[in-house]
């Protein structure tokens, strides 16, 4: 049977019709499976991660900053909120040792210069670990220049270094060490790697 070349044409957009709808089928299932499998890399992630961490610079004030005024101290603030519904303790030696207040002064030809830490050594109690209760908060902070006024650090104390007041410039941090976090037969660690920072003495 001969077809005019009108009929064929809706006789091909007919035929289409059935595989336009069916692609959109397609496209909505490969939708949902996407969807699914981000929720369960979600709740994967929230299951070995119970813990958030935050990492910075703050003044004297307690403000966060990346810029620092020339002959004013700062501190390093770390704080770790526990975001599940479970109770969780902290390793402190592994927040102690993980170098999060070694500083570099940074430099053109690219070879940074170490400065130290803020603390020559720390003591710190017999007890396993420092609790976390749910939603709660474990905070560490230590200013570069001594000053116990604006030292807090959880069951542990510490032999300050003297440190004197930074120059002018550009300073960052190279952490490397990670958190471990634990509870009955479970631990966690967190690497700090990704917090690391630069900000600038004016």
């Amino acid at each position: 049977m001969c077809l005019t070349l009108n009929e064929l044409a809706n006789q091909t957009i007919h035929n289409m019709i059935p595989f336009r709808y069916f692609g959109k089928l397609l496209l909505s299932t490969f939708g949902i499976l996407l969807i699914a499998v981000s929720c369960n890399n979600a709740d994967v992630d929230a299951k070995k991660r119970p813990v958030s961490v935050v990492y910075g610079i703050v003044n004297k004030e307690g403000v966060r900053t990346n810029r620092v005024n020339k002959g004013e101290n700062f501190v390093f603030s770390l704080v770790i909120t526990n975001t599940s519904d479970e109770d969780w303790y902290v390793d402190h030696g592994s927040v102690i040792s993980s170098n999060f207040t070694e500083l570099y002064k940074k430099s053109g030809s690219g070879s940074d210069s170490l400065l130290g830490p803020a603390y020559l050594s720390a003591l710190c109690s017999f007890q396993s670990g420092v609790f976390i209760p749910a939603k709660g908060t474990y905070e560490v902070n230590i200013p570069w220049v001594e000053d116990k006024s604006l030292t807090k650090v959880p069951s542990c104390g510490l032999s300050t270094k003297q440190n004197s007041y930074l120059s002018e410039g550009q300073y960052t941090t190279k952490i490397e060490g990670a958190i471990k976090v634990f509870r009955a037969d479970i631990t966690r660690e967190i690497s700090l790697n990704e917090y690391n920072l630069t900000f600038q003495v004016q």
